[in-house]
């Protein structure tokens, strides 16, 4: 008599299955708490008052992140090529090589570039951004020269973004075609430049300036540097006001007692959208056909209304849509322009002298 093993009838949960699905489930409760941890966390800050003490602090370690190559051009020195030592150095010189190359799409004659070609798409506000973007480059050794010497440059990897750009955007004709951006960057005979690189001895004990695996050569020129210079600097006048304004706002937010309870006021909620925003533009006209103190006066008065209007308008956003107290709105506003006139009527003559001069 033949025998056959009796399967488990369809829609009964065995014990072999059960274990299963349990073993799926422990396998991924990890993942599953972490992704609500993450949307608890995301709802938390960007939909609650926490962001404003996070947010400015994120923007600052991404503009020290983002700066550092900078900050390191500017820090490192220049070194006489006869005066070298192996190591990190800066050297302002000539540009000089044999080979004469051509760009991809400006034809430019150069002895090195850099290319970009990207598909640009444009949102409703009218700003745009690259979709799609492939980069090319042609690098070839070359010599820096200078009163001091003359020193080989192994152009492996070089960093040109610091140069100035030739750009030329061709539009589409059709509405769903992105713009063509077509962007190059050249080095030419006779430049004079400053490279930053490592200098080290080659085989005949001769100083050579190269790139390190995860820091190119960089390429700038004094211009470059003297306007990148003059940024920082007006940063460093203006980051104790910054500061300043950072912790009075959140004072005001957090930790401030609500003396008063005060209705909604429409005449300011439509001055701080709408009216400070206007007001700068009025003053800033007004600036542009007068001279002397009366120019300063009202170019400064614009300034201080389109400060006020750029840091206060996302802020506003957010206390209104959680239904801040209207008393602590107040104070944060008032934060926000007693610190901003405080950075311009102290600082506006080291940042004219800055700004406009050479």
């Amino acid at each position: 008599m033949n025998q056959t093993k009796k399967q488990p009838e369809n829609g009964i949960l065995t014990a072999a299955r059960f274990d299963q699905i349990m073993k799926n489930i422990l396998s991924n409760i990890k993942t599953l708490l972490l992704i609500i941890l993450g949307m608890s966390l995301f709802t938390l800050v960007f939909f609650s008052h926490f962001i404003i003490p996070i947010f400015p602090v994120i923007v600052a370690i991404f503009i020290i992140y983002v700066t550092r190559t900078q900050r390191l051009l500017l820090k490192t020195k220049q070194t006489p090529i006869y005066n070298l030592n192996t190591g990190l150095v800066k050297i302002q010189g000539t540009v000089e090589a044999l080979k004469i190359l051509e760009t991809p799409f400006f034809k430019a004659q150069c002895i090195c570039y850099s290319y970009e070609n990207a598909s640009v798409s444009y949102t409703e506000d009218g700003s745009d951004h690259v979709t799609n973007a492939t980069q090319s480059n042609d690098f070839q050794d070359f010599y820096l020269v200078n009163e001091t010497g003359r020193i080989k440059v192994i152009a492996d990897h070089l960093n040109l973004s610091f140069l100035p750009a030739q750009v030329k955007t061709i539009h589409s004709i059709k509405q769903n075609e992105s713009d063509i951006r077509h962007t190059e960057r050249t080095l030419k005979n006779g430049d004079l430049i400053n490279v930053m690189g490592n200098a080290v001895k080659n085989e005949q004990q001769h100083f050579e300036l190269r790139a390190e695996p995860k820091s190119p050569l960089v390429i700038s020129t004094s211009a470059i540097e003297n306007r990148t210079e003059k940024g920082f600097r007006a940063m460093r006048y203006l980051t104790p006001y910054i500061l300043l304004m950072y912790i009075s706002v959140n004072y005001f937010l957090f930790f401030a007692p609500v003396k008063l309870h005060l209705e909604k006021n429409t005449a300011f909620i439509l001055f701080s959208f709408f009216g400070m925003p206007i007001l700068a533009v009025i003053l800033g006209l007004a600036g542009n056909r007068m001279y002397g103190f009366l120019k300063v006066f009202f170019s400064n008065l614009a300034g201080i209304c389109f400060s006020v209007s750029i840091l206060s308008f996302p802020l506003l956003c957010l206390l209104f849509a959680t239904e801040t107290e209207f008393y602590r709105i107040i104070c944060i506003w008032l934060s926000v322009f007693s610190c901003t006139t405080l950075a311009f009527v102290i600082n506006y003559r080291k940042l004219d002298e800055i700004f406009n001069t050479d």
